[in-house]
């Protein structure tokens, strides 16, 4: 009977060992996860950044606004939002 109440007692002992094991690896995954989550949204911001300020020169440059919009998968509304033309019309001040 004692036998058998260590091999119970052994079987317990590894399995709260793996049960650690594992609790600090999802623990370790969580982190990773967490991190390429902000990485992504950073490089996201960058992107958009980017594509803003290319739609922006070309509104610029006279690119008409629904040409644009189709280009970059946008609606000429948003293309008016990011690029407004008065903004590249207007006089020279100097």
């Amino acid at each position: 009977m004692t036998r058998k109440k260590n091999h119970i007692l052994d079987a317990l002992n590894s399995i709260a060992k793996a049960q650690t094991e594992l609790q600090s690896q999802v623990e370790n995954h969580d982190k990773i996860i967490t991190s390429q989550g902000q990485d992504i949204a950073r490089l996201e911001q960058q992107v958009m950044k980017l594509r803003n300020q290319a739609i922006q020169a070309e509104v610029a440059s006279g690119e008409r606004s629904d040409a644009v919009a189709k280009k970059y998968g946008v609606t000429a509304s948003r293309v008016a939002q990011i690029a407004p033309r008065k903004d590249f019309h207007r006089p020279n001040p100097n």
